[in-house]
């Protein structure tokens, strides 16, 4: 860390770890660097086996992207006392803190910040094979991005936050706290029709917290506030996972029987969690101890602006927050409408998908549809040299846009290239099941004999 990341300034400091403003020597890019104690500020770091856990945790974690989450650069332990870091993209704006301090955010803007926390959360757990709340909901912890940064609300992936945990702290709790706070309801009881429906969803989540799921949690503050149906889990994976990162920095030979995906992760998260637990059972109390230590230093926390001193985009206000919010839900809303309708005339139209539904062909992966258009061009890969013949329905084809495909060892006796060059100029419907070999942005249609394309008159 020391090699790669150089220290600028000291942003956030308290009984849970400390972060840094830092430059990011490789790519000459401004980053947060956050260094956790796991087991208080006294503590030490991790295991030798906690630490291989902790490294595969992270490299998952490096594959996704959110417009409300900070990216992950890399992370990993520090080789002299283990101590787990990690660090993430820079992102200028005022702390959602500072924004409170002027009063409490208006009912839609709440609701976007809330909807966008649990969205968050979910995809993390889905990614990570275990369910928590995987960001920090402190009001310190949340940033606005400024007027310029094309950022709104962005929460910090917290990787450590759920270890040393049971399960019965392992709910909502937070979430309702976050609730309270942006709407200046904390210790109050209100209607269910405050805020426009979150009094509510806050009466409901208060008696649920321990015991509902992110996806639950979801449906329900969508249902009071009058949206639709949320983004099912499947879906913000697909959309958010970008390929792998690889650390570079020299392994560790791993003790664990690990495999890929997101079983590899899962073993590794329980390896983590059982250690810490062994560790603070051996402790005798000591996660109490730091509860309490973390309380009695929460007016020394030091707490500063993201933005460095100079050169600050302007930071937007409580309204223009609120109008943003407000936008950005009634956008959401209306490609939820036209998505929806479009499903609808997809399923009239005999389940026959066009180049321009690739959304809802990814959606389909691994299912057989019918890719219907003008076919435009038939061609193998690399200039005509590569092993795999394409049909696409522009030239040139965007890099994302649906098209068929069939292997050049899978062609068979009159699959020649002729054949299907008759096709090109012709409205064609392509039958075949939906995969996503050069892209997981990109969904293709398998085709396995010259059957699978009909002329359409």
């Amino acid at each position: 860390m020391i090699q790669r990341f150089q220290i600028e300034d000291l942003v956030i400091q308290d009984s849970s770890g400390v972060v840094f403003r830092a430059l990011d020597t490789e790519t000459n890019q401004t980053v947060a660097v956050r260094r956790f104690f796991p087991f208080g500020a006294n503590g030490g770091g991790l295991h030798e086996d906690e630490q291989i856990a902790y490294n595969i945790a992270v490299e998952r974690l490096a594959t996704i992207t959110h417009p409300a989450l900070r990216a992950v650069i890399c992370g990993g332990c520090d080789p002299v006392d283990g101590m787990p870091y990690i660090a993430t993209e820079w992102i200028e704006g005022p702390r959602l803190e500072s924004i409170i301090a002027c009063g409490p955010l208006e009912p839609v803007a709440a609701a976007s910040l809330l909807a966008q926390a649990l969205e968050v959360c979910e995809l993390l757990s889905a990614v990570l094979a275990e369910e928590a709340v995987w960001v920090e909901t402190s009001l310190q912890s949340v940033v606005v991005g400024a007027e310029g940064t094309g950022r709104g609300v962005t929460f910090w992936i917290a990787p450590l936050k759920w270890l040393g945990k049971n399960d019965g702290q392992r709910g909502l709790e937070s979430i309702v706290a976050l609730t309270e706070e942006i709407m200046g309801w904390t210790g109050k009881t209100v209607s269910d029709q405050a805020g426009s429906g979150l009094g509510g969803w806050l009466k409901w989540l208060r008696g649920k917290a321990r015991t509902t799921t992110l996806h639950e949690a979801r449906e329900m503050l969508a249902s009071s506030i009058g949206v639709g149906p949320p983004t099912p889990a499947k879906n913000l994976v697909r959309q958010a996972t970008r390929p792998m990162v690889i650390l570079k920095k020299k392994k560790k030979k791993s003790r664990l029987p690990i495999v890929g995906g997101a079983v590899a992760v899962l073993l590794a998260l329980a390896s983590v969690g059982y250690w810490l637990i062994k560790r603070n059972d051996a402790a005798n109390g000591a996660m109490s101890a730091e509860a309490s230590l973390r309380h009695s230093q929460s007016s020394d926390v030091t707490a500063l602006s993201e933005s460095p001193a100079t050169d600050r985009p302007e930071s937007r206000s409580v309204g223009q927050i609120n109008r943003e919010a407000a936008e950005f839900l009634a956008t959401t809303q209306d490609r939820d409408r036209e998505t929806d309708a479009r499903r609808l005339a997809i399923e009239k139209q005999g389940n026959v998908f066009t180049a321009g539904d690739r959304e809802l062909l990814l959606e389909r992966k691994n299912s057989e549809v019918q890719l219907g258009g003008r076919l435009v061009e038939v061609r193998f890969s690399d200039n005509g040299k590569g092993a795999t013949l394409y049909l696409e329905f522009s030239k040139p084809a965007a890099k994302d846009e649906p098209r068929g495909y069939i292997m050049r060892k899978d062609l068979t006796a009159g699959m020649t290239l002729e054949s299907f060059q008759k096709f090109i100029g012709k409205n064609v419907q392509i039958s075949g099941r939906v995969n996503t070999p050069s892209s997981q942005r990109r969904p293709e249609i398998e085709i396995k004999n010259l059957a699978a394309i009909q002329e359409v008159k």
